[in-house]
Order: C-alpha cells, then sequence, then structure tokens
C-alpha cells in the first residue's frame, strides 16, 4: 500500500461501507489485509482522520479487530440524538463562498442553512435582484470586464480573486474537461451566496488576458456542456416559484495584432433562492438488498426531519 492513490481509493470504499452501515443499522466491515507484516495493534489502522471528519464520536460507533489475514470494523448503528443529524454523510457537495474560495459545508452547517431557507421560504423576491446590474454587491469592475464586447492579448485586468470572483488560467490541455469539473462547486458557492463570476483564461499572477485557442465549433460544444452539466446540478426549493439556476455563459474574443488568438470564458452566475448542490450527497444506506446513495431530496427530507 505504499500507493498513495491506491491507500485514498481503499479508504474510501471502507469509509463508504462503514457510512452505509452506520445509516443502516449497524453491521461488520470485513477487509482483506494483504499485507503479511501488518499487526493492528502495532499498526494502527490510518483511516482515524477519515472516520473523525465524518463522525463526532468514532469511539462510541465503532470497534476493530484483526483476525488472522482479515480486518473487521464492527459498526453500532448511528444515533441522530447526539448531533441531530438523521444520517451520516462523507461530503455534503454544497458549497458557499467565503472570502476568495469555494468551501464546501460540513453537514451540521448545510442543514443549519437549509433550515434557515426553510425558515424563510427561501430568498424574498426582494432580497434576490433580477439581474445582476441592479445589484450593489456585485463590484462594477467585474460588471465592465463581463460585459466586454472583445479583449486585448497579454493586457492587464484591474480584479482578483474574490466573494464574487472565481479567475482561473487556461487549462494547458484537456480545456472542456477541466472546466467541467470545476464548474459544479464553483456554481454551487456563488449560487448559494451572493452570486458572482467565473472567468476562465486569465493569468491571475501576472494580471494579463491570455485566453484558450478554439475553434466556433468548440465553443457551441463547450457551451453546450456547460448548460448541461448547470441543468444537472441537484436543487432544493422552499419556496413557491421553484425557479432554475440563472445564469450567463459566454466567449469573450481575445485579439492580438487585430486578429482573434483565443477565448476567455466568462460565466456569470445570479444568486439562487432556495439551494444548489454540486452533486448529490456523499451518503449512502442499504435498501433491500442493495446499497444505495441517497438522493438530495432524500437527504434534505431526512436531515429537515424533526421528529423523535
Amino acid at each position: 500500500m505504499k500507493d498513495t492513490q491506491l491507500r485514498k481509493r481503499q479508504a474510501k470504499i471502507i469509509s463508504q461501507a462503514v457510512c452505509t452501515l452506520l445509516n443502516s443499522g449497524g453491521g461488520v466491515v470485513k477487509a482483506h489485509i494483504k499485507n503479511s507484516n501488518y499487526i493492528f495493534t502495532r499498526d494502527g489502522i490510518g483511516l482515524e482522520n477519515s472516520f473523525c471528519d465524518i463522525l463526532p464520536l468514532p469511539q462510541k460507533y465503532l470497534d476493530y479487530m484483526q483476525n488472522k489475514d482479515y480486518f473487521l470494523i464492527f459498526v453500532k448503528p448511528w444515533n441522530p440524538d447526539i448531533s441531530g443529524l438523521r444520517v451520516i454523510t462523507l461530503k455534503t457537495n454544497f458549497y458557499l463562498r467565503s472570502l476568495s474560495s469555494s468551501h464546501e459545508l460540513k453537514a451540521p452547517d448545510a442543514v443549519k442553512f437549509l433550515k434557515e431557507r426553510k425558515d424563510t421560504k427561501g430568498r424574498s423576491r426582494q432580497s434576490r435582484p433580477g439581474s445582476f446590474d441592479s445589484d450593489e454587491l456585485q463590484p462594477e469592475s467585474l460588471v465592465m470586464f463581463f460585459n466586454m464586447e472583445k479583449l486585448i492579448y497579454e493586457e492587464t485586468f484591474c480584479f482578483t480573486k474574490s466573494k464574487h470572483a472565481e479567475v482561473k488560467m487556461s487549462p494547458k490541455e484537456k480545456i472542456k474537461e477541466k472546466i467541467l469539473e470545476i464548474l459544479p462547486q464553483t456554481v454551487s458557492a456563488f449560487a448559494n451566496t451572493e452570486g458572482g463570476y467565473l472567468f476562465i483564461g486569465l493569468d491571475l499572477e501576472k494580471e494579463q488576458i491570455i485566453g484558450f485557442e478554439a475553434d466556433e465549433s468548440d465553443l457551441v460544444e463547450l457551451k453546450s456542456e456547460i448548460e448541461k452539466c448547470i441543468g444537472q446540478l441537484p436543487v432544493t426549493h422552499f419556496c413557491e416559484e421553484q425557479e432554475k439556476i440563472k445564469y450567463t455563459c459566454k466567449f469573450i474574443p481575445v485579439h492580438r495584432q487585430g486578429t482573434v488568438c483565443s477565448y476567455v470564458c466568462a460565466l456569470r452566475v445570479e444568486r439562487f433562492c432556495c439551494a444548489v448542490f454540486a452533486a448529490e450527497p456523499d451518503s449512502w444506506h442499504v435498501e433491500g438488498s442493495c446499497v444505495k446513495r441517497f438522493t438530495t431530496e432524500e437527504w434534505v427530507k431526512l436531515q429537515m426531519d424533526t421528529t423523535p
């Protein structure tokens, strides 16, 4: 197990199994030990941090034992009375924007946020402007840059990463894949906070406009993939309007010596009425004889349930 990536994958599998049993009345995780020199009492399990991330008191719910070349984890049923959380979650996939980064909330904080949204039945129409131009929270420099019809190669720009702006350099390869990779958490964070802008193709260190090379057909495909990605993000509503995520995506041409040489991807996300997830919460349970992931709707309903 010297391979770091292999150890991470194994830790994820075991954490998922523990999460599943906690949410399903308990049970036993049985893992084969490949290292013939491994001794539990001497070497430990190396998963303490993983378990502490999902459990407030791991020692209350987990017991360990080595049986020859198998490692056993005895999992007790989760008791929601201790923390108020109805189910255990590995990752909420629920983001907020703070300072200049997108931060994933832990389950207790995410549930608190959702309960506050529910209590207010989402954000009132008065508190969420219909357009960014009327929102005084958005710095004018961001609005002006987004509205540009063309940019000049290696010209400087006058803003940086902030609560309302995420700036990324152009990926050197697999542009579409890299953009789609950062999109869910960025959209979730902006939508759940005050809205914001994502610019891809700017050198933040030198504060220069660079862009990425693409054909018209590439941009059409990329825009379609971005629309598909955002359209598939899980949302939860507590309001009557049941609105969809509002955003505007554009590709601003970058000129060098009068000719288009590249493009900057610019995405404006409006703040959402209720809650946007980057993906379904990473929370599992046994249903029948199958291990299943909770849908966002199921997860939110369970976590919001106040029934003793």
